[in-house]
Parts: structure tokens; sequence; C-alpha cells
């Protein structure tokens, strides 16, 4: 951390602080990119979960702050697939070489063609000037835990905002592993959907909440809820919550 004046240590320390109180992965990301925006000022952030890189870059469950958090379901359903970084990770992770936190800048060289549409039709329509990612994978787990950063201004980014976030995943990716080893074992069961709702539903959410939260219509939530009982063997909603947070 000599990188690092000493504020900017005690700000990362309150940072990993505030996550630790997280319940489940989706209550952690809300947290973080919460106290991402309080303490450091990072206002537009993302925080994604998979099984593998690939996808990583297609949680369902990410949560999202500021100007990235309306293009969330577009960079899934497309852009995902287009995104330099992504790509520039999903090779290193291939290659099994470390990769340090990435900014746009670093991949422009990989901006072609083919993923010209990324900037043109995804960054700068969502006002997004400049993007820093990274992910890890804590050891025995099988997560991959990323933030991504993002900001208007295209050199936002820059050598102490990389050391940050390169100080700043490791530990917060040790609580997801925590709270992904203490999933209940029918949670391999769920789909990423229905892992959605019922993350929700233990946080205390309503069903019109978990729709709005997931942008789906009431029934629907209620329909990823059931399925979640019949695989989880829950005879209600309470002790499906219960059993997803005890």
């Amino acid at each position: 951390m000599d990188q690092l004046p000493v504020p900017d240590v005690e700000r990362l320390l309150a940072v990993v602080a505030d996550c630790h109180s997280a319940r489940t992965l989706p209550e952690l990301g809300e947290l973080l990119t919460e106290s991402l925006a309080a303490r450091l000022d990072f206002r537009n952030a993302a925080v994604l979960t998979g099984d593998t890189r690939p996808r990583l870059f297609q949680d369902a469950t990410a949560q999202a702050s500021g100007i990235v958090e309306p293009a969330m379901e577009a960079y899934r359903e497309r852009f995902h697939r287009l995104d330099p970084i992504a790509v520039a990770a999903v090779d290193a992770a291939v290659r099994g070489v470390p990769a340090p936190p990435l900014t746009l800048l670093d991949v422009a060289h990989l901006v072609d063609e083919k993923r010209r549409p990324f900037v043109d039709e995804f960054l700068r329509p969502n006002g997004i000037g400049a993007v820093m990612a990274k992910s890890w994978s804590p050891p025995g787990t099988g997560l991959q835990f990323g933030i991504a950063l993002f900001d208007p201004y295209e050199h936002a980014f820059g050598p102490r905002e990389v050391a940050l976030l390169g100080l700043l995943g490791p530990a917060v990716a040790r609580i997801a592993a925590g709270l992904l080893a203490a999933r209940p074992a029918w949670a391999d069961l769920l789909t990423p959907r229905e892992t959605e709702a019922v993350a929700l539903l233990a946080e205390g959410l309503t069903d019109e909440q978990i729709a709005r939260r997931m942008v789906v219509d009431v029934g629907t939530a209620k329909k990823h809820l059931a399925a979640a009982r019949r695989k989880s063997k829950c005879p209600n909603r309470v002790a499906l919550a219960r059993a997803w947070a005890p």
C-alpha cells in the first residue's frame, strides 16, 4: 500500500469494512457500489460474479451504479461480446497469466472494426468516456469476481485508480468467496434469475420490489421464487429466505 497516500488507504479499508456486513452476493455488490461512491468518489461502477471468466461478463445479478446502471441489460445481451477489456481478460485467463487492472486506453488496439460498436453504440450513447476493470478468482472457489469503474472523462483513470482497484479487489473477492461457501447446496440448481430473486427475497424485499429490481413484472418474479422453492424443497417463502441467508 506504499503506492498510495495514507488517506486513500484509510478510505480503501473503510470500503472493505462496509462490505463485511453483506449476507448475499447481490447485497455485497450493492454495498460495494454504494461504498465506492461514498468513500472513494467512484460513482459509476459495476460488480460482477460468475463461475467462469466469460460468464462473469454476462452476470444477471450484477449490481451497477451511476451512468452504467441503465446500460447493464444491453451489455449482458450484446455488448459483452464486443468489450475489448473482457476480451483481454478472457485471453489472460486462457493463457493462465495474471492481468493488472485494465483501462480502455490499455486495450485500444483491440477496438477493430468488429468491436467498434462497443464504443459507438454502447459507450458514447451512455456518456462513458473511460472504463477500468479487473477480475479475481479466490483460490479453491471456482468464483470469478469483477469490479468495473466508469467515468465520462476519457483520461479519468491513472496510476492512483489502478492501485486502488488492484488492492481493493482481492479483499472484497475473499468476502464474496465466503458468501459463496455459505450458500446452501441446492443453490447450484437455480438459474441465474432464480438466484437473483431468492437473494433479493433474503434481503427482505417484497414481490413488487423484487420485480422492480429485476426489471420484470410481478408475475415473473413470483415464478422465479416458486421454482426456487421447488428446487430447495422449502415449504414457503419465509423458509426459503431463511435457508438462503440463515
